[in-house]
């Protein structure tokens, strides 16, 4: 899952719900509030806003254009405001993943290595740590674990992965940059 801001995050909790509802969205959002409104406005400015020139055909035929024209527009918003999400979301290639350790392979998403070690323990490693073998301490192993477990937690706010690690521990290892992989910390979580 991708990292996104307090703003995003809303959206991606908001667009999470209403996605379920598609046809309520298109209808509501689009049709309602857009064909409508046009419609009435096109109808006033077409009969010059006086009341004589106004008739109840021309009101009908102009909302049922409008109102069928905002299902159109509403579907392809829809579709955008999705592909935006699903762009977040990273499902496909998190349901890939979840194969891939199923498997007993290693799957490498953004920063992390996930692996299962045995049918209930899954292993996190990190791929880069962000410092020189010079600069460390305890401390920026700490802040590195800390990392760690930020790309961790967004990662399971994917449904699919939350239900895959629901009963299962979890080990977040730090390993060196080096050729040779010394584990540096090892937490259970």
């Amino acid at each position: 899952m991708k990292e996104t801001s307090k703003k995003g995050e809303q959206f991606y909790r908001q667009w999470e719900k209403q996605r379920e509802k598609k046809w309520y969205y298109v209808f509501i959002h689009v049709s309602i509030y857009w064909g409508l409104s046009v419609a009435i406005f096109t109808y006033l400015w077409s009969a010059h806003f006086e009341i004589e020139n106004r008739s109840i055909l021309k009101l009908l035929s102009s909302l049922a254009v409008f109102m069928i024209a905002g299902l159109w527009v509403g579907l392809s918003q829809f579709k955008r405001i999705d592909s935006i999400y699903l762009g977040l979301n990273d499902e496909a290639e998190i349901r890939k993943g979840i194969q891939t350790i199923e498997s007993g392979e290693n799957w490498n998403y953004e920063n992390l290595i996930i692996s299962k070690t045995t049918y209930k323990t899954l292993n996190i490693q990190n791929q880069l740590i962000w410092f020189e073998d010079k600069d460390l301490t305890s401390e920026k192993i700490g802040e590195c674990f800390n990392l760690i477990l930020v790309d961790y937690q967004r990662l399971k706010k994917n449904i699919d992965f939350e239900c895959f690690v629901t009963d299962r521990k979890v080990r977040v290892q730090i390993m060196d940059n080096s050729e040779k992989e010394i584990l540096l910390m090892e937490k259970l979580i």
